[in-house]
């Protein structure tokens, strides 16, 4: 999967660099046959998309590994530059590693375990150059709370399970249109969520944490990119 973030990079800074060249305002003046401004299609749309789920690294070292995450989106229009929007992503399966606090250095690696994640989110997306496009690219900025879960109940022998957790999220993304219902999105979201150790990850001489800090917050990427079907003109 490391040519799908570099390919989504690609999009997304250079749908955000056209859509910030020209401010809003360039459009008045504009003969309407030459403009590089082009009314957006659509109330409502429905996205599928592909791409990667990179978590942050914890100071535990028992977040999952970066993989796969398909993704599904809906979005409606609330005003001409504001969406609201609610995201589905699957993650079909994360290598994690297993961490045994009782030993120490190598012996502490006890293997790994795999799970598929889901993150759903709920937010807002702001258009950047509002109900149009600049030459058929739409930057936009949005930010989301939602909620991670592993499915997981069963501790691990360190005690340690992922479980669920709440999420806070915020973004830039790029809507590329066709001049029809299908268009082109490509997003780079970080998303945070907290980390529960149990208490014997800072137990001990030679803790697994050694700050103390049994609830960390972890910064984590989200980057995808796919097609979008808009309705209702």
């Amino acid at each position: 999967m490391t040519r799908a973030p570099s390919l989504v990079r690609a999009v997304l800074l250079g749908g955000i660099g056209l859509g910030l060249a020209r401010p809003a305002s360039a459009q008045v003046g504009h003969d309407p046959a030459s403009s590089p401004y082009e009314d957006l299609r659509g109330r409502q749309a429905a996205t599928i998309g592909i791409g990667t789920l990179a978590p942050g690294r914890d100071p535990a070292g028992v977040a999952p590994n970066s993989g796969l995450m398909l993704t599904g989106r809906y979005e409606l229009q609330l005003t001409r530059p504001l969406w609201f929007f609610a995201r589905l992503g699957v993650a079909p399966s994360l290598e994690r590693p297993i961490k045994d606090p009782l030993f120490t250095d190598a012996q502490r690696d006890a293997g790994t375990e795999r799970h598929p994640m889901v993150l759903t989110e709920v937010g807002l997306n702001m258009n950047l150059t509002g109900n149009k496009s600049w030459r058929r690219v739409v930057p936009q900025f949005h930010g989301a709370v939602g909620f991670v879960t592993d499915g997981n109940t069963t501790f691990d022998l360190g005690g340690y399970k992922f479980g669920s957790a709440f999420t806070v999220s915020y973004g830039l993304g790029a809507r590329v249109t066709t001049g029809r219902a299908w268009e082109l999105y490509a997003d780079l979201t970080r998303v945070h969520w907290k980390y529960t150790y149990p208490d014997v990850y800072g137990a001990g001489s030679d803790p697994l944490v050694s700050s103390g800090q049994l609830g960390p917050w972890v910064g984590n990427s989200v980057m995808q990119i796919g097609v979008s079907r808009f309705f209702f003109r």
